[in-house]
């Protein structure tokens, strides 16, 4: 693809993204915001249906199913957005045991993240604290990393897994659908801040250990608080 056709696509992408956002206001109620949320996550699982069938056409198929969570074990990272929607959908479909749980598995994996550096910590592999029995808890509200993460090869999935780190240990991953899920999160996150409503990345099991022990967090944030600091990528993996 041609640099003008690319520069052109991840426009298109950043586009969509932040004219869903634009659609809502500072007065924007809790359930309105979760809802853009999940047709910014419809319209990205529509993409991904489409281009699926494109390329089993073409003899590339997605090797992704129900019970593989091989990537369910590396670092995984979320926006506050996207955190705030999976609270709302825990504490609305999981007794408080089973918040409690999630909120230790969290802590658990929060002690060992943030004792490394941000170059090691994304080497680093440990389940994520919403997977139960291979399963993701909060499946239809996953965050959109998981939605974009797809390869067409369990195999180099596997390799990743064993081998946490390598240079070498890549999964066969659809690159189009990576860059048009990041671009259009990207594009919603900037449509949020128009709204001052601030979204940073960060680990997802440090997110979730702070918002499942806070109270008022989606109220504060549509009140314009900042509820976590950016993750710094400042550093790559080698």
């Amino acid at each position: 693809m041609a640099k003008d056709q690319q520069k052109e696509m991840e426009q298109t992408f950043i586009n969509d993204g932040f004219l869903l956002a634009a659609e809502l206001s500072r007065q924007s109620s809790k359930a309105e915001v979760i809802a853009k949320i999940r047709e910014l996550y419809h319209q990205i699982d529509l993409l991904t249906d489409s281009f699926m069938d494109y390329s089993q056409r073409h003899g590339r198929s997605m090797d992704c199913r129900m019970g593989c969570s091989w990537c369910c074990h590396q670092s995984v990272f979320a926006s506050t957005h996207e955190v705030l929607v999976i609270e709302d959908y825990l504490t609305t479909h999981f007794s408080s045991e089973v918040l409690e749980g999630v909120k230790l598995a969290a802590a658990k994996k929060v002690g060992r993240t943030k004792k490394v550096s941000n170059k090691d910590l994304l080497k680093m592999q440990g389940a994520c604290p919403l997977l139960k029995n291979g399963v993701c808890m909060v499946y239809p509200v996953r965050p959109m990393a998981c939605r974009i993460y797809l390869s067409s090869d369990v195999k180099t999935c596997i390799d990743k897994y064993n081998r946490p780190g390598h240079k070498d240990a890549k999964p066969a991953l659809f690159a189009f659908m990576m860059d048009a899920g990041q671009f259009m999160n990207y594009g919603f996150v900037s449509g949020l801040l128009e709204k001052e409503l601030i979204s940073n990345e960060a680990p997802l099991e440090w997110l979730l250990e702070q918002f499942l022990t806070d109270r008022d967090n989606f109220e504060n944030w549509l009140n314009g608080k900042e509820l976590n600091q950016a993750f710094e990528f400042d550093q790559k993996p080698d």
